[in-house]
């Protein structure tokens, strides 16, 4: 699936200060194809949760396919805060540790299938990604509702 912009619809949570990590990804979630189905959802989405906690990880090769969509910053083409889906991704790593008032984060990248890389914060994800994430902690599964994790905007997409 090819870049598409769905507007700027939210707010502005973080500055973008190193202009080395752009474009940078923030309100971030993984998006999944109803075609490729639950199950390559669950797999994904297992294996990035094992990865985000375990921060002596750096890189994980996704095991189906998905995309990273949130509103980018510093992509050529695209206005600051519009939301995009990227390509399929391939491989995230973790490019650095940090803590910011006590809490804790690392800067990760996604590089999808094509080459591109997006950068995105791991505590810089949208609500959607925390219940996914959150979900999957407490219950060990995810829900089957078509429309559980996705913005109301995406309903009426090809999007799971």
């Amino acid at each position: 699936m090819s870049i598409e912009t769905v507007g700027n619809i939210l707010t502005e949570t973080k500055e973008v200060t190193n202009m080395a990590y752009n474009p940078m990804i923030k309100e971030w979630e993984l998006y999944f194809e109803k075609a490729n189905g639950y199950d390559n959802r669950v797999a994904v989405v297992k294996a990035f949760a094992k990865f985000w906690e375990d921060s002596a990880a750096d890189k994980l090769k996704i095991p189906g396919k998905c995309m990273l969509g949130g509103r980018v910053f510093g992509r050529k083409g695209f206005n600051d805060g519009d939301e995009i889906f990227t390509s399929d991704v391939e491989l995230i790593e973790r490019i650095e540790h940090g803590n910011h008032n006590g809490i804790p984060y690392d800067l990760m990248c996604a590089i999808t299938v094509s080459g591109s890389k997006y950068y995105f914060y791991s505590d810089g994800h949208n609500a959607y990604m925390f219940l996914m994430l959150g979900d999957l902690f407490h219950t060990g599964k995810l829900s089957q509702d078509r429309y559980y994790y996705l913005k109301r905007e995406f309903h009426s997409s090809k999007l799971i």
